[in-house]
């Protein structure tokens, strides 16, 4: 305390209780008075500098930069001259010391703000360096610099350095999830409809659903090549019609040469979500899901699946009041429930896709809490791709056709198609 106070020059004045209108606590509660010594007649000027805890000749170092560094020359100067009454009578490069002037001192050839050392323009790049050694992020690397070192920008330089440094990118977190970019609502049933395979109980299963109602086809298949998948997908499209838009995962089956003659020959557009991004054919996905629990279900509880399958079209969505089937053959399925012949009758529903744009608007609006936009990405920039659990280096080549989708080159010349979430902005060259 009293090293702090010596830049200081106070005056100490008596002034009468009956003069204090606002007493403080301690005025009433005085001590006897006595004789007190308040600094050892030995205690040396320099102590400050003496308990940094480095070698002697480090100490050195950092004395010998510090005098030859102009910037930090001035601050001493001023510190031991007095600081003058504006900041504009500053040179120009110190003045970013103003603010803070009064926890500045010069101590033995170094300056210290409060207890932290002022590093000179020479050092910094080795107290960056040793700062980062152990890998840490950006917020404990600050917290750890600002514990005992300082100079003017320090948090900047610090998350410059982290952001560049290869080995803490290539173990970098998965990337926000972004806001939910929804397929629009078809504009009738079956116009676009999303496939996918699944395997279930020692057999391999292609599912259909339709992006408007929902409705979920599936076939098992005796094998997994294209040539099954689209005798499967032949047979579907016979008994419900042929879609606009087919839109499928880039499995090997489903972007093969006889996938594309037959979406030609069968006219209709085949569309595939980004590689290794379910959730860009999230409703294939989401049937999926819920298609494997009816069979679970029924295999455990010895049940029907095809009971199961009839009465999960018959059940009404939420939000909306129309059943799969509803939607799709415009009028209920008749199961095993008692139902009267008014109920089965063939109905138009011509709100219902209204019905359905405000249950998908509800469900954005629901999963963008969580989430983060991330920023879009430039032809020719160097960004890292997620393999497995690690960010590999890549460079962008072109943004794909479909949102949130990229184009990119690994060094080894190998070309990926990924989707913007599985694609790392970094800061390296």
């Amino acid at each position: 305390m009293l090293m702090r106070l010596q830049k200081y020059s106070l005056e100490v004045k008596y002034k009468p209780g009956k003069e204090l209108h606002v007493a403080d606590a301690l005025s009433r509660a005085c001590l006897n008075e006595h004789k007190e010594i308040l600094i050892d007649e030995e205690m040396e000027v320099n102590c400050i500098s003496h308990q940094l805890p480095v070698s002697e000749e480090k100490l050195r170092d950092f004395r010998n930069a510090t005098a030859e560094d102009p910037e930090l020359r001035l601050v001493a100067k001023a510190i031991q001259s007095g600081w003058p009454e504006k900041q504009r009578q500053l040179p120009d490069n110190i003045k970013q010391y103003w603010t803070f002037r009064e926890e500045l001192s010069y101590e033995d050839g170094l300056i210290f703000k409060n207890s932290r050392l002022v590093v000179p323009h020479t050092m910094r790049s080795e107290m960056l360096r040793k700062v980062h050694e152990s890998h840490l992020g950006i917020v404990k690397c600050k917290e750890r610099a600002r514990d005992v070192l300082f100079w003017p920008g320090m948090a900047k330089q610090i998350e410059e350095v982290v952001a560049h440094c290869a080995v803490c990118n290539t173990h970098r977190h998965n990337n926000p999830k972004e806001p939910l970019m929804p397929h629009p609502v078809p504009e009738r049933a079956w116009e676009k409809v999303g496939v996918d395979l699944f395997h279930f109980n020692d057999s391999e299963f292609l599912l259909c659903v339709d992006y408007f109602s929902k409705f979920p086809e599936i076939v098992k298949l005796r094998g997994t090549t294209s040539k099954h998948i689209i005798i499967a997908l032949k047979s579907i499209f016979a008994r419900l019609g042929v879609p606009d838009e087919l839109f499928s995962d880039n499995g090997r089956q489903l972007v093969s040469q006889e996938m594309e003659d037959f979406s030609t020959a069968w006219d209709f557009k085949h569309t595939t979500s980004s590689p290794t991004f379910p959730q860009s054919n999230g409703q294939a996905e989401r049937a999926v899901q819920t298609v494997k629990n009816l069979l679970k279900k029924a295999q455990d509880s010895g049940g029907d699946p095809y009971l199961a399958l009839l009465e999960y079209r018959n059940t009404p969505l939420d939000g909306v009041g129309l059943s799969p089937a509803q939607l799709l053959l415009g009028r209920r399925l008749k199961s095993k429930l008692p139902v009267s012949k008014a109920l089965l009758q063939p109905a138009l529903h011509e709100n219902a896709r209204s019905d359905l744009v405000r249950r998908q608007d509800r469900q954005k609006q629901s999963f963008d809490q969580r989430t983060r936009t991330l920023s879009e990405l430039q032809d020719g920039e160097n960004v890292r791709i997620r393999q497995g659990s690690k960010w590999e280096p890549d460079t962008v080549i072109n943004k794909h056709n479909l949102p949130r989708s990229y184009i990119v080159k690994t060094p080894s010349g190998q070309v990926y198609r990924r989707n913007r979430r599985h694609l790392l902005q970094t800061k390296e060259t």
